[in-house]
């Protein structure tokens, strides 16, 4: 009789092993439409909608498409700002990095304060861009034109990222 439950055993274990290890299989792939020879450029292939469960679906529902030359243009404003970083823009506060991110559609500029009451420097700091919006909404209009947030990242002496600050294009929409 114990062999019996040790095998029914092992068979239960061998299952459920199966099913939690075991990869899921893969969608059927979109076929690529067909390009006939007297087309002067081949139509962009068909892409299959992403889950709504996946991380890409997540990111990609905001986003607004965006040319690669726009995207150059974004990297080019980015290494434009850090050529003259680091900048000092109060007497305790200094942009020290300036990025963009494609995938998220963010343009990133980071912060280092030097104050001894750092959350008191980043709240003057976050009063400073909601008090400019409409100035920095004007000056970066062709980034936000383009969808692209602007993020500010915050970061204390030892390099602990405390606050991040978030200018959205709709915010700058009554400006245009």
């Amino acid at each position: 009789m114990m062999k019996y439950v040790v095998g029914l055993g092992a068979l239960v274990v061998v299952v459920i092993g199966y099913f939690l290890l075991a990869p899921a299989t893969p969608p059927d792939p979109v076929p690529a439409p067909e390009v006939a020879a007297s087309d002067p450029e081949p139509a962009p292939a068909a892409v299959a909608p992403a889950t709504p469960e996946t991380p890409e679906a997540i990111i990609s529902q905001d986003v607004v498409p965006v040319s690669p030359d726009d995207e150059a243009l974004l990297e080019t404003m980015a290494a434009d700002a850090r050529e003259s970083l680091p900048s000092t823009v109060t007497d305790t506060l200094t942009m020290t990095d300036a990025l963009f991110l494609p995938r998220m559609r963010i343009m990133e500029y980071s912060y280092v304060t030097t104050a001894v009451d750092a959350r008191a420097s980043a709240r003057d700091m976050r009063t400073l861009i909601e008090a400019r919006a409409e100035r920095l909404c004007l000056a970066g209009r062709q980034m936000f034109a383009m969808g692209v947030t602007l993020r500010n990242s915050f970061e204390d002496r030892d390099g602990n990222l405390f606050q991040r600050v978030y200018l959205l294009p709709e915010d700058c929409e009554p400006f245009f």
